[in-house]
């Protein structure tokens, strides 16, 4: 019989491919979308506006720090960020990596 899972099992594994960008002349990484996005996660997110989809996903893979410098943003710096992000993982909000494989 498989081990209980613990809440820590359920976090986003950190590191592999985190998504790494720079504010305020610090780095910041995000941990592994890859992680995150499984068809589970689009299906409960799937109502959500993209907007939506997306800011949650920033606070899942978002430590204190990074969702604070991203908090900071102004709208055409949050704009790039965006792009770039989406970019690095290969999707856009309320895609997963099962839905964009099909």
């Amino acid at each position: 019989m498989a081990a209980p899972r613990k809440p820590q099992d359920h976090l986003p594994k950190k590191g592999t491919n985190g998504f790494k960008f720079s504010h305020g002349g610090e780095e910041f990484e995000l941990a592994d979308a890859a992680e995150l996005l499984t068809v589970g996660y689009a299906r409960k997110n799937r109502h959500k506006s993209e907007a939506d989809q997306l800011f949650t996903m920033l606070e899942e893979l978002a430590g204190p720090e990074a969702l604070a410098a991203i908090d900071s943003m102004r709208k055409d710096e949050f704009t790039q960020f965006q792009r770039d992000f989406m970019e690095h993982n290969g999707t856009k909000p309320g895609e997963s990596e099962a839905s964009s494989a099909s």
